[in-house]
């Protein structure tokens, strides 16, 4: 598995990953919005044809802090370490960029992400009622950039 910075061509694939694998709609724009923010936080893991196959999409929210905005794995790459290594890959960016802390969102009811980021040192900070588009409620989740073994 190769991880690297998002590039143009990326995109189609990219978006159909973002369509079969989250519950929120967006534009193909919005990959190339968060790249001219900061190019550096923007993840894409790769097969060994460098067909993506996950991505993690961010931003800088406040200065120390790195807002994860969109991170998907294809369903057929799930549970193989893909996310792991995706989510450690920008932790180490984030570090190098003089970030300290990582904060997200995910589905209130979606444990299977809330428990990925516990394992990783994220803890739930707030709720956020009606987040998302179809009203549901969103948790927000901080984390640091690094964890202390």
């Amino acid at each position: 598995m190769m991880i690297r910075e998002f590039r143009p061509d990326d995109v189609d694939r990219l978006y159909s990953i973002m369509i079969s694998s989250l519950d929120e709609y967006y534009r193909r724009e919005v990959f190339f919005q968060f790249y001219s923010m900061w190019p550096q936080g923007q993840l894409v893991a790769c097969d060994i044809f460098d067909a993506p196959v996950a991505f993690l999409f961010s931003s800088k929210a406040e200065p120390g802090t790195a807002r994860i905005m969109l991170f998907a794995v294809s369903p057929e790459h799930r549970n193989k370490g893909i996310g792991q290594e995706i989510l450690n890959r920008f932790r180490l960016v984030s570090l190098m960029s003089g970030v300290r802390n990582i904060t997200l969102e995910v589905r209130e009811n979606n444990e299977g992400a809330k428990r990925f980021y516990r394992k990783n040192g994220f803890k739930e900070t707030g709720l956020i009622p009606n987040f998302y588009q179809d009203g549901g409620n969103g948790i927000r989740m901080d984390g640091p950039v690094q964890l202390n073994f």
